[in-house]
């Protein structure tokens, strides 16, 4: 008797652990990289899909001078478009950070010269979430998503330097 009820315990446990394996392959993953490209303040965008679920990802790129911020108003890095990435896949895209406006309308570059700065510390967080196609399933998960910590690059305009702000 005491066999049997161990017996049980253990394909219990291995079940457990089998869907635990099987849950997390079905997790969303998404991670991203940025390095520099030619131009000064054109910025490369890499982001790969680890996971094995079709994914939305929304980027934001942003700065803060001077309590002042500056961000894209729209498009991908503005946080108002969004990517489509297929399991395990790999995209790029690029920015110029010379594009960054504040609320004003007022340039990045512009507002640096006036305010007689070379440099910036500026911020990219990403959002993703699993796409559910299942209304159904939809309403039950509530498919809140997931967010990065922002990570912080440095740039200096002047010479076109750029760097993982640590």
């Amino acid at each position: 008797m005491i066999v049997e009820w161990l017996s049980f315990g253990a394909l219990v446990i291995y079940a457990y652990l089998t869907y635990l394996i099987v849950k997390e392959k079905y997790n969303p993953l998404v991670s991203f990289y940025l390095n520099g490209l030619k131009e000064k303040s054109h910025i490369g965008f890499n982001m790969d899909n680890m996971s094995k679920v079709e994914v939305e990802v929304f980027g934001i790129v942003w700065v803060k001078v001077n309590n002042k911020l500056f961000e894209f108003k729209d498009g991908f890095y503005g946080n108002k478009k969004h990517w489509i990435l297929q399991p395990k896949t790999k995209v790029f895209g690029h920015f110029y950070l010379s594009s960054l406006e504040d609320d004003k309308g007022i340039k990045i570059e512009d507002f640096l010269r006036k305010n007689k700065k070379n440099s910036i510390s500026f911020s990219v967080e990403i959002k993703y979430r699993r796409i559910l196609k299942n209304k159904f399933l939809r309403r039950i998960l509530k498919n809140k998503g997931k967010k990065t910590s922002p990570q912080k690059y440095f740039h200096n305009f002047e010479d076109g330097d750029f760097w993982l702000d640590v």
